[in-house]
């Protein structure tokens, strides 16, 4: 079994309920399939046989926060990513990255002129001698 993000990119008309359509990718090749109960816009897991990718079943019809989610691979995931109660499992979590973590440390920290040291020119003067190459 394979496994990919499907988004909703709108409606199958005809009689009776519409269907919402998703459209997920696997190797560079885009697929598409239907389903009532989801949203326009949204993200959800399907699941497909290994060897008939245009065939899918969505996994759940929970939306999957895409900012929370580690990057699809090109071929799918081999095992589902997401927990039965519609959470990421830890190992395809996205992590933050060190800069997003040291902004977030940083937040609501004050600094205040009295806890700042004064740089004198014999200091920078120094650094610029002693600087890694």
């Amino acid at each position: 079994m394979i496994y990919a993000i499907a988004i909703v990119k709108g409606k199958r008309g005809g009689a009776g309920p519409s269907k919402h359509i998703y459209h997920y990718q696997i190797n560079d090749m885009e697929y598409t399939g239907s389903s009532y109960d989801i949203h326009q816009g949204e993200r959800y897991i399907v699941v497909l046989p290994s060897k008939r990718k245009s065939s899918s079943e969505l996994i759940t019809t929970m939306n999957i926060d895409f900012s929370e989610i580690s990057p699809q691979p090109p071929g799918g995931w081999t095992e589902c990513p997401i927990h039965e109660d519609g959470s990421i499992k830890e190992k395809y979590k996205r992590h933050k990255t060190k800069e997003q973590t040291e902004e977030y440390q940083m937040s609501g920290v004050e600094i205040s002129a009295q806890d700042s040291a004064q740089v004198t020119k014999g200091s920078v003067d120094f650094l610029k001698q002693h600087k890694n190459p």
